[in-house]
């Protein structure tokens, strides 16, 4: 039985690397995998570009189908993928067309909590700490305008309480994309 891939994105600081491996945890079925974007982007060890640069456009391409495919393979392997990431809306649409053209389901997950949680927990974060959180504020702009229907506020919620309600929201259809 095919899994189904599930799009967790949101401005830095939203909780999507901290609430992706508890979505895993809490799945419905024996299978969860998590796709972090950042592992994709690491892995270029020769000719990486920083990916918000307009010179970065074909890395980030080449990226987002990698990222696709990774994700499609598992989920036919009847893996839940939870991928977590920046996932713009370009990006978002190479998903729902692919997913789309494997028949799996795809559900997509805004996290935004207030800008000023995001800039502190970008600040305290122990892996790729932002002391400056101004040059993403372009994006959590972005991401606050978003659909109210995939949007869901982290802020004053645990990660574990975040990870059950975001099920809930998952299995009653309500982040459902493009089927």
């Amino acid at each position: 039985m095919p899994g189904r891939i599930i799009l967790l994105t949101g401005p830095p600081g939203a909780g999507k690397t901290t609430v992706a491996p508890l979505l895993c945890a809490n799945a419905p079925g024996p299978l969860a995998v998590h796709l972090e974007t950042d592992s994709f982007y690491r892995s270029i060890r020769k000719g990486w570009l920083a990916p918000w640069t307009p010179e970065s456009h074909g890395q980030n391409q080449v990226v987002a189908a990698a990222m696709l495919r990774t994700a499609v393979t598992y989920a036919q392997g009847g893996y839940e993928v939870i991928t977590d990431g920046i996932i713009t809306d370009w990006v978002r649409r190479v998903f729902i067309d692919g997913a789309r053209e494997a028949s799996l389901a795809l559900d997509f997950i805004v996290l935004i909590p207030e800008q000023a949680i995001a800039a502190e927990r970008g600040r305290t974060r122990t892996a790729d700490p932002l002391p400056d959180y101004s040059p993403y504020m372009t994006l959590y702009t972005q991401f606050a305008a978003e659909d109210a229907t995939h949007a869901v506020d982290t802020g004053e919620v645990t990660p574990t309480a975040l990870a059950a309600d975001l099920r809930e929201g998952i299995e009653a259809g309500r982040f459902a994309l493009g089927r």
